[in-house]
């Protein structure tokens, strides 16, 4: 069965601990993309000790990646060296961790259709995201669609990737519901590399990362489309709530939704 995972709630630890224990869940760590906390090196030092001391394997964990304003593609120099900076900071405290990949997100332009753009951003990305690959070996890198509104530009990338051992897509979901494309597209144009789902709901307007379930999602379709693609996949439930996760994880199995059988 493919790696199941939560978010981890550092206030509420204990309710973690139980529900991933219950689902053999592996954790997706939240708490290092924000620009504040990246910032202070005690707070991230402090947030990697306390995970490091919980009674629990690490190895087939996630780490979301900082995200907020990164841009490897930018035509200026300077917001280029921040992005690294702040992508480098992702990977190291992946390696701190003990954890098997990171996320990181397109960050594209979505309604930005002038052509040298689109090709700059997958010819840059591609370039600094396989180097990057190759300097981390021990460590996984997924690439998330962000509020892309087709998967043309995404799905290029996992193909121009593919020869890459360590670097994959990972594709949300619920991301994917509040785009211009079907769902069924998606999955269609990106199954063949993609690594890692993200998965919640949402009312098809806003990423609300509501219980699986309880949202426009046709949940059934989702994985119909997933078995028929022969994706093979880690599955994040992505809701920082334990009480949504509970009912997303009851939902899936209950309804054997991938990756219940």
């Amino acid at each position: 069965m493919p790696v199941i995972e939560i978010i981890p709630k550092r206030e509420e630890i204990g309710k973690s601990l139980e529900l991933a224990s219950r689902y053999h869940a592996a954790f997706e760590y939240n708490d290092f993309f924000v620009p504040d906390v990246l910032d202070d090196p005690r707070q991230v030092d402090a947030l990697i000790s306390f995970y490091l001391k919980l009674p629990r394997d690490r190895s087939l964990d996630t780490l979301h990646g900082t995200f907020l304003d990164i841009t490897v593609h930018s035509s200026d120099s300077l917001i280029r060296k921040a992005s690294d900076q702040r992508i480098r900071q992702s990977m190291e405290i992946a390696k701190a961790l003990g954890v098997r990949g990171v996320v990181f997100h397109t960050n594209l332009i979505a309604n930005f259709q002038d052509a040298a753009y689109r090709q700059g951003w997958l010819e840059q990305n591609h370039r600094y995201f396989t180097a990057l690959a190759a300097e981390y070996p021990g460590l996984h890198i997924y690439m998330e669609n962000m509020f892309d509104l087709t998967p043309d530009m995404y799905a290029a990338f996992g193909s121009l990737t593919r020869d890459c051992p360590n670097l994959h897509l990972c594709l949300d979901i619920a991301h994917t519901n509040l785009s211009q494309t079907p769902i069924e597209e998606w999955i269609q144009r990106a199954a063949g590399d993609v690594r890692h789902l993200h998965l919640n709901d949402n009312d098809g307007v806003s990423d609300l990362h509501l219980a699986v379930g309880q949202g426009s999602i046709d949940w059934h379709s989702v994985d119909r489309w997933l078995r028929r693609c022969q994706v093979d996949a880690s599955v994040l439930v992505e809701t920082s709530f334990i009480d949504r996760q509970e009912q997303s994880l009851s939902y899936l199995e209950q309804n054997h939704i991938y990756p219940f059988s």
